[in-house]
């Protein structure tokens, strides 16, 4: 295969992928081309001569895809050109590294191995080439999703939300099960491409043939033991223990120009519109959650400014007259002194008094979270391109906030006696444990998993994606994060800026949302239910390593058999140079 056939296999991936996951053109993505976005990409693969290419092969697919897929990053203002520019290039050039993993069974299929598998002597390279990929490519995956630069963006994994029985599996392996079984969809139709040129100079069809059909049949083994998983957990039946009833805001304003003003003013109308309607409707509202980033002043100190601000509805005096606990977006002074500040959520109860605040975990490299911040000249140097200095102050533990509710449980209550000496008189609460992981949080399994070790019954995400202007970025952060539901079978609630603001169960089904870039509201029954330590939220990321470890056994193995066959091949070459070398008998006397 010529090299520009082999570039535009590669560029054709990147744009099938793309379209994929979530997008302008299809909403919620599709799995069905997921599964094979990537199959011109391995046939490159498997034609391509030497590393160096496939270093650029995977370059080419990674950038495709990210400007495709991310191509909304650009409108994030002053830091559109690392949001968009160097997030693009940098996933290019590691996805390239990845690439020479990817690329290992294809380096060494020589013209001598080649006549081997054509003769049926090697029966064995199919399957494991195409175990290699998908298990490499998931590690992969896992690896982009990962660390400081992390942007688990542009996955195999974001396009199976509409294949919800397949999605299941999150629970025992997280999202990278599913982009093992896509990429083995992948693998083994790309082997089967492949097989096509090859019978006409083989002299062992029926074995390559049969190789490939057992693949086909475990692929389909696999699919089957999945989907039937998969089936159960969408169909068994789940009751809540409890109830939270809360209102989730969706504001709906440009964030780059809003004033406290006009946030303040339209969040108060909507909270009360949906309190109200709680209270028609027989029930009490719980709480009320307003997105990430509403307020621009730093809490604490900030309680007592909005006690008077804005003048119309003053914030403070208006959660007392609700008489609801509120969860809001706002940000935090830490050290002032330092100039360190954190992006967070701030709880307020029932008479306007805050109560603590959860700082955001996982920051947005190079936008939040700034390398050498602490010198003068990177200060200097982001404030010219960006217009500010600092960046957020990483946040390093887990924070719940017992949110008490109105709705008796549906389970029968405590009822042993607690003889306390704290000093307090022991009353019997039914409360749900609430965690508020912030935007890009919600996106990480590490983050949302130590939430939910730490006692979180409800993980309800406060996210402000307005300033992407597009529908595609709101759906593809919701696709990334519908997993978490599924992972730890609790509910997700999200409170979003202009989308997606929504009510997730335990399987990844949305059962309320709002309109995305509506104003609106949402009063929500959010069910509670039992807490189940999944394999997921035991274990973690056991695929990861478990493929990772196959792999590296298949390297040592795989060098070992080169360096025996080496010796193999010198000692024959010796014995012939011996035989050579030998004088002949004169046998005419």
């Amino acid at each position: 295969m010529c090299r520009i056939l082999q570039v535009f296999c590669s560029l054709f991936s990147g744009v099938a992928l793309a379209l994929a996951i979530p997008n302008e053109l299809i909403k919620l993505g599709s799995p069905l081309i997921g599964m094979f976005a990537l199959v011109p990409f391995y046939v490159a693969l498997a034609h391509t001569k030497n590393y160096r290419t496939a270093f650029w092969h995977g370059a080419i697919l990674a950038l495709t895809t990210h400007i495709l897929s991310s191509f909304w990053l650009g409108n994030f203002r002053g830091f559109a050109f690392f949001t968009l520019g160097a997030s693009a290039f940098g996933t290019a050039f590691i996805c390239a590294f990845a690439t020479l993993v990817f690329y290992f069974p294809f380096s060494h299929h020589s013209a001598a191995r080649r006549l081997r598998e054509n003769a049926g002597l090697t029966p064995y390279s199919i399957p494991l080439r195409i175990l290699w990929f998908a298990g490499t490519y998931t590690v992969w995956e896992w690896a982009k999703s990962f660390g400081f630069l992390a942007y688990p963006w542009g996955t195999v994994s974001m396009t199976a939300y509409t294949m919800p029985l397949v999605t299941q599996i999150a629970d025992i392996t997280g999202p990278y099960g599913v982009t093992f079984l896509f990429t083995l969809v992948t693998a083994t139709f790309a082997e089967g491409v492949l097989l096509i040129p090859q019978f006409a100079n083989s002299c062992a069809k029926k074995t390559l043939y049969g190789s490939w059909l057992v693949c086909i049949k475990t692929l389909a083994a696999l699919a089957c033991v999945v989907i039937l998983y998969g089936l159960y957990q969408y169909l068994i039946p789940r009751h809540p223990v409890k109830t939270l009833n809360a209102v989730l805001v969706q504001q709906n304003l440009d964030p780059w120009d809003d004033t406290d003003d006009e946030v303040i003013g339209i969040s108060s109308l909507l909270s009360e519109e949906k309190i109200n309607e709680f209270n028609s409707n027989g029930k009490t509202c719980d709480l009320v959650v307003w997105s990430e980033a509403v307020l621009s002043r730093y809490f604490p100190n900030a309680e007592t400014y909005y006690n008077y601000y804005p003048e119309a509805n003053p914030l403070i005096p208006f959660i007392r007259k609700m008489h609801v606990p509120f969860i809001i977006g706002a940000p935090l002074t830490i050290n002032h002194e330092k100039h360190q500040y954190g992006n967070s959520t701030v709880l307020l109860d029932k008479n306007g008094v805050y109560q603590g605040s959860y700082l955001k975990m996982h920051l947005v490299p190079f936008a939040e979270r700034i390398p050498f911040v602490e010198y003068e000249a990177v200060r200097t140097f982001i404030k010219r391109i960006a217009g500010f200095s600092y960046g957020w102050i990483q946040g390093s533990r887990p924070v719940l906030y017992e949110i008490p509710i109105s709705t008796p449980p549906a389970y029968e209550p405590n009822t042993t006696k607690i003889i306390s000496l704290n000093g307090e008189k022991y009353t019997e609460k039914q409360t749900v444990m609430v965690s508020t992981p912030i935007c890009f949080d919600d996106a990480f399994a590490e983050v949302c998993r130590k939430l939910y070790l730490a006692g979180s019954e409800v993980f309800i995400n406060l996210t402000n994606d307005a300033w992407s202007r597009t529908e595609s970025a709101e759906w593809q952060h919701f696709a990334v994060a519908s997993y978490r539901a599924i992972e730890y079978r609790t509910t997700l609630a999200r409170s979003t800026n202009a989308g997606v603001t929504t009510v997730v169960d335990p399987t990844g089904r949305m059962t309320e949302v709002l309109p995305l870039f509506k104003e609106g509201a949402l009063a929500a029954s959010i069910p509670v239910y039992e807490r189940k330590m999944t394999v997921y939220a035991l274990i973690g990321d056991w695929l990861i390593g478990v493929l990772a470890l196959l792999a590296a056994v298949y390297i040592v193995l795989f060098t070992l058999n080169e360096k025996d066959n080496e010796v193999k091949e010198i000692s024959t070459e010796l014995v012939k140079i011996r035989r050579r070398g030998r004088p002949r008998k004169n046998f005419s006397a």
